[in-house]
């Protein structure tokens, strides 16, 4: 019973990963029909330009040119190798641990296979500057904040009733679409992709765990089944 769980639980990420794939994939070619694929809209444009009209103070300009770092495979692998075993080894919780590598890996690979696919070129109305390459479409950085940090979010909320991790996700993801635009690394539509991206892959791998966890506690609830020496015998 355990396998055809895990099995099942194997199915639903694949289907919820698929999900995210084809609705990344579909916006997309949305945008590139629209014919804004290769410059931008008018409004994506007027919105590099005011960024890059901004003067902040060095600290701030500084924090934006880090703030990627929240969001990267550069710091997010080693996080979450380090998390993940002390999830199951210390805290003995291997499903979260699962859970917690899972949306980590399918963020940081949805992200270059669609970039492969599509291929949008990034902007060049100003230099660009900190963590970027490959392909403009989607922005990972989005995907996986959006997925990784309100999984952790979600968790935190039904294992200890705490709301303010809500927020630092909501910081978070706001601070690294910002800090993309600032450094000029992404169209506005490739943030919006972004974003739409992680929610489908949230969603998804939310609801396959959360599915998977019920059926492990209705399959223990059961009573188990008599031997079946012991059921010939009552006959």
């Amino acid at each position: 019973m355990t396998r055809h769980l895990k099995r099942r639980l194997a199915i639903d990420v694949g289907l919820a990963y698929l999900g995210a794939w084809v609705a990344g994939i579909a916006f997309g070619f949305a945008i590139r029909r629209a014919g804004i694929w290769d410059n931008g809209t008018p409004w994506e444009r007027r919105v590099l330009q005011w960024f890059h009209a901004q003067e902040y103070p060095q600290w701030l300009d500084s924090l934006l040119l880090h703030m990627p770092l929240t969001g990267t495979n550069l710091t997010i692998l080693p996080a979450m190798v380090v998390i993940g075993w002390w999830l199951w080894k210390r805290a003995h919780r291997p499903l979260i641990a699962v859970q917690l590598f899972v949306v980590s890996i399918g963020s940081l690979s949805l992200n270059p296979t669609m970039k492969y696919m599509l291929g949008r070129d990034r902007p060049d109305l100003f230099p660009r500057r900190g963590i970027y390459n490959w392909a403009s479409y989607p922005s990972g950085h989005s995907i996986l904040t959006v997925a990784l940090y309100f999984t952790v979010a979600l968790l935190l909320y039904k294992e200890r009733g705490w709301r303010w991790p809500f927020l630092v996700a909501i910081a978070v993801c706001f601070g690294n679409a910002y800090s993309r635009l600032y450094l000029a690394v992404h169209w506005p539509t490739d943030i919006v992709g972004g974003f739409f991206i992680g929610v489908v892959w949230l969603i998804g791998t939310w609801r396959a765990f959360d599915l998977y966890r019920k059926r492990v506690a209705s399959d223990e609830r059961q009573p188990a089944s008599p031997p079946i020496e012991l059921v010939a015998a009552e006959r």
